[in-house]
């Protein structure tokens, strides 16, 4: 299974269709897909995975999803299954973004793709670069005095 890494700055275009970074659509290729899986992501972002790893998420009888408050579960599944929707990359490697999905993550006109691992992110530049001042930057900045690499 693919990691997806890197980081990519994008535009939506006016009809609100969002280019795929070349190494993702080159995973998705090798992995004989036709479309990546696109949901709801959390702090405001989108998720976007790979067949393979969506097919991870459920093959784990979505243990990650357990809660003890059992409401709370089935509200969170509710939106992040309803919101997923199977996206195929058109001819110039683009992927249409519903708008309930542009909503979400207030995708305006300059975008961010990233790759976080087991999934890539989709976050409005803006956004983001709130977010990473915020939160981003402290929380490396001290795990970083914990770690030797």
């Amino acid at each position: 299974m693919a990691l997806l890494i890197g980081r990519y700055d994008y535009s939506l275009d006016p009809k609100n269709r969002l280019a795929m970074p070349p190494k993702y659509r080159e995973a998705l290729a090798q992995e004989k897909g036709r479309g990546f899986f696109l949901t709801s992501g959390m702090e405001g972002c989108l998720y976007l995975f790979l067949p393979s790893q969506w097919e991870k998420l459920l093959a784990d009888d979505l243990r990650m999803f357990s809660l003890p408050d059992k409401e709370t579960e089935r509200a969170f599944k509710r939106k992040f299954f309803s919101e997923a929707v199977d996206v195929e990359p058109d001819a110039q490697g683009r992927v249409l973004i519903p708008q309930y999905l542009k909503e979400h993550a207030g995708l305006k006109g300059e975008v961010l793709v990233q790759g976080a691992g087991n999934r890539a992110e989709v976050w409005d530049a803006r956004r983001w670069s709130e977010y990473e001042r915020k939160t981003v930057a402290p929380a490396y900045k001290k795990i970083g005095k914990s770690l030797e690499i």
